[in-house]
């Protein structure tokens, strides 16, 4: 991951096209280029998106995809952790 985030501006009916399933892909648009019903504001990672000239694709699988990953390596390392403390108090 880049860890670059993008501040984003997207529409209602994309938030509940993502929200309810029926899309893995949302468009959204940088504060220069949004229409003006693109009012709800979201922050994405780079790692996620497809840029072109006028709007941004944000790929919900890949980030939830990359949260999952990103979740896994924090509970192994914090179970390790827990591991080697409790063993010490043994």
């Amino acid at each position: 991951m880049t860890g670059i985030s993008l501040k984003l501006f997207t529409t209602w009916t994309e938030l509940q096209a993502v929200k309810d399933g029926t899309s893995t892909m949302m468009i959204a648009y940088t504060a220069d280029k949004k229409p003006k019903e693109a009012v709800h504001e979201i922050i994405v990672a780079l790692d996620g998106c497809e840029v072109t000239d006028k709007e941004v694709r944000v790929n919900v699988s890949v980030i939830k995809r990359d949260v999952n990953e990103l979740g896994e390596m924090m509970g192994k390392a914090i179970g390790a952790k827990l591991e080697e403390v409790l063993s010490k108090l043994a």
